[in-house]
C-alpha cells in the first residue's frame, strides 16, 4: 500500500533510509531532519511542494517497508526530481521499488510536469537502482564527474511523463 507520509512515520522511514546504506556520515540525519520539516510543514496549513511517500507491508499498514520523497526543480519549469527512493532489504525483490517509482510517475503526469529526473551516484551500490530506472524507461542524461568525491559522480536518468 502506497500512501502519504505522516510525522509519526518518520523513524521507519529513517530505518528504511539507513537500511539502504546510502548515506554516509551524518547525511542520513540531514536527510530526516529535511523529512521532518517537510512533514511539520505538510501536516500545518501551509503547503509544501515537495511529496514524501511510504510503502507499507500489506499485512500491516503501520509497518513501512519503502519510500520516496520528490520535489519540483526550483529553477526549471515543470521538472520533478525523485530524490530519495529506497526499499527495505527484507522487503527487496517483492515489487515495492517499482510501485514507488510508479507512484512518483503518476504524481508527475497529475502535476502535468515535463520531465522526470532521478540524481544518483556512481558507487557500485546503487546497480540495483539503475537497474529499476532503465526498466521503468529512465535513460541515463548526464553525468558529473567526481562531484560526491574523487571517483564518485553524480547521475542523472531522466524520462518524459
Amino acid at each position: 500500500m502506497i500512501r502519504h507520509a505522516k510525522i509519526a512515520d518518520l523513524p521507519l522511514i529513517r530505518d528504511v533510509a539507513a537500511s539502504t546504506g546510502m548515506f554516509l556520515g551524518d547525511e542520513l540525519e540531514e536527510f530526516c531532519g529535511q523529512l521532518q520539516q517537510h512533514l511539520q510543514l505538510a501536516e500545518s496549513t501551509q503547503p509544501t511542494d515537495a511529496t514524501l511517500l511510504v510503502a507499507s507491508d500489506d499485512y500491516d499498514p503501520s509497518h513501512i517497508i519503502g519510500s520516496a520523497y520528490f520535489a519540483p526543480e526550483m529553477m526549471a519549469r515543470g521538472v520533478i526530481n525523485l530524490l530519495f527512493i529506497g526499499v527495505h532489504p527484507l522487503a527487496r525483490e517483492k515489487g515495492v521499488g517499482t510501485t514507488l517509482l510508479q507512484s512518483f510517475e503518476t504524481a508527475v503526469r497529475e502535476t502535468n510536469a515535463r520531465l522526470a529526473i532521478i540524481e544518483t551516484a556512481s558507487d557500485n551500490m546503487f546497480a540495483p537502482a539503475w537497474s529499476l530506472y532503465k526498466k521503468a524507461g529512465y535513460s541515463e542524461e548526464a553525468r558529473v564527474r567526481d562531484y560526491y568525491d574523487d571517483g564518485l559522480d553524480k547521475m542523472i536518468f531522466r524520462k518524459r511523463p
